[in-house]
């Protein structure tokens, strides 16, 4: 079997309001020190019931966790990255490139 490496295309531009987590919120990877928070996104679905998704993003750049400190819980909140999973637990999370 032939297994070509390819860089597949990954890219995730999330906009929503700033909602910080409760408990650990900072941690470390064999990549360095990483805060995280989630984007909550409010969608009606349907059925008219609001469905809420809160989107954990994790912050390893200096300057972008300097950035996500001067923002406030509900603040509007626009990252862009790439969409990864945690080597350990497997749990999906967006690694933040970018942040307005």
């Amino acid at each position: 079997m032939n297994r070509e490496n390819k860089n597949w295309e990954n890219s995730v531009r999330i906009s929503g309001r700033v909602h910080f987590l409760k408990g650990k919120s900072e941690g470390e990877t064999g990549t360095g020190k990483y805060v995280q928070f989630a984007v909550r996104q409010e969608n009606v679905e349907n059925s008219g019931a609001t469905r809420r998704d809160f989107l954990v993003v994790r912050v390893y750049d200096e300057a972008l966790r300097e950035r996500l400190r001067s923002k406030q819980e509900d603040d509007d909140v626009t990252v862009e990255g790439t969409l990864r999973s945690s080597r350990g637990s497997g749990v999906n999370y967006v690694r933040c490139a970018s942040m307005e």
